[in-house]
């Protein structure tokens, strides 16, 4: 189990969007929440992760997951599960991301 670290969310955080997002800084508001009905979540504002994931590759993968859906809000897309969030599996899955559908 990997109890979330703020300092690892925005590590990470800075870390994808200079590899691949390249949003601007103030979309990188992260909070961190317990969470009883999702593992995280995406608003044009940030992003809040729950306190734990079952492992860190977890933790990393669904904070990518939620990135893309900033990205999605930052260039206009409605921020669903459609084929522009699915263009970025490949790219972040050579980094040893996975992005899913849920999680």
């Amino acid at each position: 189990m990997y109890s979330t670290k703020l300092y690892d969310a925005k590590r990470e955080a800075h870390f994808i969007n200079r590899q691949f997002l390249h949003l601007p800084k103030s979309m990188l508001t992260i909070k961190i929440r317990k969470l009883s009905d999702a593992w995280a979540y995406a608003e044009e504002t940030g992003i809040t992760l729950n306190d734990w994931f079952r492992s860190y590759g977890e933790f990393r993968s669904v904070l990518a997951h939620e990135m893309i859906h900033l990205w999605q809000y930052h260039t206009g897309d409605p921020g669903t599960h459609n084929k522009n969030f699915f263009t970025w599996r490949k790219p972040f899955g050579k980094l040893g991301y996975r992005i899913e559908k849920e999680y």
